[in-house]
């Protein structure tokens, strides 16, 4: 491949994260990307689909040198009409320069409270909605874009002179949010790596297009040094075994929604085309009831890019070829807590009971031996030493549910990985923080600027003002 006269070639690793609850998976692509043309104040780069022109930013902080941004690149041709609910088409190119330097429209998203109840969604989110809609105002089924921020100091990660690639896709239960909302200047000058955050379709209109955002990416690099679509992966709060990662009936809730919509035809060829004819707003805004601690429009196994159960592809070795790090934080399971009765005082043994059961009934689908799964629930997560403490209680049931949602599918992942000799880290977040949108009692890191998921782009620019 050659290059631009008067351009250097930087080399971009990717993460990416899976979009679930919180669940943020990171992946580091190997490869080379765009030929970056330095400017002063707009800085212009060219890409297989046309030039780019950028915005060359100073961040409020001495150590960190200024950062390009290139915001709202097309990655994907718009998923209207016909092309909605159908995989993705690369992007058209554009002639002369497109002009990068303003975020795009955001996917279709309907944030109300009762829709936002039963999704799988950290405290902090639901709580600051009032911010979070801020972010999401201008909406457009022409919505998928990626923003880039690269680094501008010399220094250099390899003999070569190419930088990794950080992409991060966000989570939100598969839908809500936004990559707008993650700024990635901080962590791109303090870590001198690229970052890339995207936007993906949302909710019914969802279709795994965040794969095609990672081949946009990985298709500007020389062909010749891209031997994967990425290299490493660190996935956060959630696996792809959480009971929320995928959807088991994807056809029972199509059908719910289309017979809301007055598209409740029985050849699947005659429904796809009515849903695809109707205002997209219409669709979004039907609540949809799942089954409690699952989801009712993500991911599913549709044989292309889930060919099977994540679990079985995990056991017969699928992902040997990644390292991965993957981890969970203090108090996930705070959500499901927060709304027991009387709470605040503790966790009465009447409720610790009902909520047990509950739990049961809605994860277990078999009648036989819930009796003793119940009881044996109960012991293992009964302080004995404090049994009559209702806020012991409390905190042994926010365990129970964060052990279920987020430790066991992270362990559980990382022993699948691992037993293949792949490199595989662990980590667990750990920290108390003071946050006014928690309880005084709740020790939750799911309330704190989103725990690790967020902190890791907040850290850079704590350690900047302590230095």
């Amino acid at each position: 491949m050659s290059r631009l006269k008067g351009t250097s070639w930087i080399r971009l690793t990717m993460v990416h994260p899976l979009a679930t609850l919180r669940l943020f998976t990171w992946i580091v692509l190997a490869g080379a990307w765009l030929a970056i043309a330095r400017a002063q104040q707009h800085p212009i780069v060219t890409t297989n689909y046309g030039k780019l022109r950028g915005l060359k930013t100073a961040l409020p902080n001495e150590i960190l040198g200024p950062v390009e941004q290139y915001l709202g690149i097309p990655y994907a041709l718009p998923p209207t009409g016909e092309r909605r609910f159908q995989p993705p088409e690369p992007p058209m190119s554009w002639p002369g320069i497109r002009n990068a330097t303003q975020f795009a429209p955001v996917c279709p998203q309907f944030l109300e409270d009762r829709f936002l109840l039963n999704d799988m969604l950290p405290v902090w989110f639901t709580a600051n909605l009032d911010t979070v809609v801020t972010y999401v105002q201008d909406q457009s089924e022409d919505c998928l874009y990626l923003n880039i921020y690269v680094p501008t100091e010399d220094d250099i990660h390899d003999e070569n002179g190419l930088r990794p690639v950080m992409v991060y896709i966000h989570g939100g239960s598969y839908m809500e949010g936004t990559g707008n909302m993650i700024d990635g200047s901080i962590l791109a000058s303090y870590g001198n790596v690229i970052v890339v955050t995207l936007n993906y379709r949302l909710g019914v209109l969802g279709k795994s297009l965040k794969l095609q955002a990672l081949k946009w990416v990985s298709d500007k690099g020389d062909i010749q040094n891209v031997q994967y679509l990425f290299q490493k992966a660190i996935i956060q709060s959630g696996t792809a075994l959480s009971s929320w990662a995928v959807n088991y009936q994807p056809a029972k809730y199509t059908r719910i929604l289309a017979e809301k919509v007055g598209c409740n035809m029985l050849d699947t060829v005659d429904l796809v085309e009515c849903l695809q004819n109707k205002n997209y707003k219409e669709l979004i805004e039907q609540y949809i009831t799942q089954a409690k601690y699952h989801i009712a429009f993500g991911p599913v196994i549709d044989g292309d890019v889930i060919p099977d159960d994540p679990q079985i592809l995990m056991e017969q070795g699928e992902f040997l070829n990644y390292d991965i790090m993957l981890g969970v934080n203090q108090g996930e399971g705070f959500k499901f807590v927060d709304g027991i009765v009387d709470s605040e005082d503790g966790v009465s043994a009447n409720d610790f009971d009902f909520a047990v059961s509950d739990f049961v009934d809605h994860l277990y689908g078999y009648p036989e031996g819930k009796d003793t799964l119940r009881e044996t629930i109960k012991f293992m997560y009964t302080d004995w030493a404090d049994k009559e403490n209702p806020e012991t209680r409390r905190k042994t049931l926010v365990a129970l549910f964060t052990d279920h949602q987020w430790v066991a599918p992270a362990v559980a992942t990382a022993d699948l990985h691992a037993q293949y000799g792949s490199p595989t880290y662990f980590y667990a977040f750990y920290h108390h923080c003071q946050s006014e949108m928690k309880p005084s009692w709740s020790d939750s890191n799911g309330l704190c600027s989103t725990a690790s998921d967020h902190t890791m782009w907040n850290i850079p620019f704590y350690l900047g003002n302590l230095s």
